[in-house]
């Protein structure tokens, strides 16, 4: 291996051990009060709160959704649905019609296709809530984590608290992509409650994140051009002050893509519009007026990028290289394996830097263990079963999901040099 890819991956492996030992520190520091904390159904107050429902062709799913925010366990004089149909063009607009006509909690808006920060704005131009809350299409909210969220609100006591987001869950997975999505959603509710704890949440899900009405009109609503308006809103509340907290048991339901094209339109808004956000912020990394957000979770979110990029090019030069020209060899010898078993070697060339480097081997095997006790530790947060879907999903989890997500990154890059143009 090259000194340039030797010096890359000790930066890789530093920097990542670094960010898991604090991490576990973290986690380790806080497991007692996690213990501890539960959520009151019965906040001091009950001030009214506005749903917001922008939809965009989801007549698969929005009755659900609808039926979903209708029969949150609140005061129905305390609280408006306002569903902003965005130029859907198929049945979504009629379905809405249909459902809402004898509630009068609830309206419907109109417009061209225009996108959701559009939609939420519109509706948080007439809003009546002191509160209100963003549910996506295509989630589902619990009964009762309106009630959890207004009562973290008024225990914190915090004027400055802006956001209250939920413990988002992948809603009843059905094939093996989706299973792999529902692990991964477990491990970011336990993430996001250990940032919580230190002002550092950096994404306000579309899925019922809470916001306090007054501050977000202060700060101009959502931005419109941006295309993770859940992720700038968060930036911009980071930058002004103001303050997020997670309720984490405040769960909440999303449909996640069961096929790899709508995974990967999905992932690929995700990461350029992160990227973007990074770059209209980049004031904030490493800068001490915003504490921990700044000093560790700005950089952990770039480095994030950086690991993974890294990885895609390790994955090639130790693995796909040489799986390549073994495959090469077997054409050669005419698919004839007589040849290639009788000359069989084991080659470590590629190998040892794992095996035969203890230092990096050490390194490796230590990152692994907290990865395998972070995983535990979110089924225990989040209440689930480890074993729930079996070992099935268990293995593209550990052993393909986070290359495939490293390649939409690398394909999202790639396409976005191209064109430089991607809508919500």
């Amino acid at each position: 291996m090259n000194i340039f890819a030797n010096i890359t991956l000790w930066i890789v492996y530093i920097a990542s051990l670094y960010f898991s030992i604090f991490m576990l520190l973290i986690y380790f520091d806080k497991r007692e009060f996690f213990k501890r904390e539960t959520s009151d159904l019965e906040p001091s107050n009950f001030p009214t709160v506005s749903v917001i429902i922008p939809a965009y062709n989801e007549e698969a799913n929005i009755l659900r959704t609808l039926k979903s925010a209708y029969e949150i366990d609140y005061p129905k004089n305390k609280i408006e649905i306002i569903v902003v149909d965005d130029g859907s063009k198929d049945k979504t607009r009629e379905i809405i019609s249909e459902y809402i006509k004898d509630k009068p909690t609830c309206q419907l808006l109109h417009h061209e296709n225009r996108g959701k920060a559009a939609s939420m704005n519109r509706a948080l131009a007439l809003a009546k809530g002191e509160f209100f809350a963003c549910l996506d299409a295509d989630s589902f909210v619990d009964a009762q984590t309106l009630r959890k969220m207004l009562s973290l609100y008024y225990k914190t006591d915090d004027p400055r608290l802006a956001i209250i987001t939920p413990a988002m869950k992948v809603y009843k997975p059905k094939n093996l992509l989706q299973k792999v999505q529902w692990l991964e959603y477990l491990i970011i509710i336990l993430i996001s409650r250990i940032s919580s704890h230190l002002d550092s949440l950096y994404v306000a899900p579309g899925p019922f994140s809470l916001y306090k009405t007054e501050i977000i009109r202060k700060m101009g609503g959502f931005d419109e051009k941006n295309i993770v308006e859940d992720q700038e809103i968060a930036y911009r509340i980071q930058k002004n002050h103001y303050k997020m907290r997670q309720c984490p048991d405040g769960y909440v339901y999303t449909t996640a893509p069961h096929k790899i094209k709508p995974f990967y339109k999905q992932r690929r808004r995700w990461y350029l519009g992160s990227i973007l956000c990074i770059h209209k912020y980049k004031e904030l990394v490493a800068n001490k007026r915003y504490g921990d957000f700044g000093l560790i979770q700005m950089i952990k979110n770039i480095a994030g990028y950086v690991f993974a990029l890294a990885g895609i090019f390790f994955a090639i030069y130790l693995f796909f290289k040489p799986l390549w020209n073994s495959i090469k060899s077997f054409i050669a010898v005419n698919f004839n394996l007589l040849p290639l078993i009788e000359n069989f070697k084991i080659n470590f060339t590629y190998l040892n830097f794992l095996l035969l480097d203890f230092r990096k081997g050490f390194i490796i095997i230590f990152i692994f263990l907290v990865g395998l006790f972070f995983f535990y530790a979110a089924h225990k947060n989040a209440n689930e079963k480890m074993m729930k879907f079996g070992f099935i999903a268990l293995i593209p989890y550990f052993a393909f999901y986070y290359v495939l997500k490293g390649i939409i990154l690398l394909l999202s890059l790639f396409e976005f040099a191209r064109t430089r143009k991607l809508k919500w």
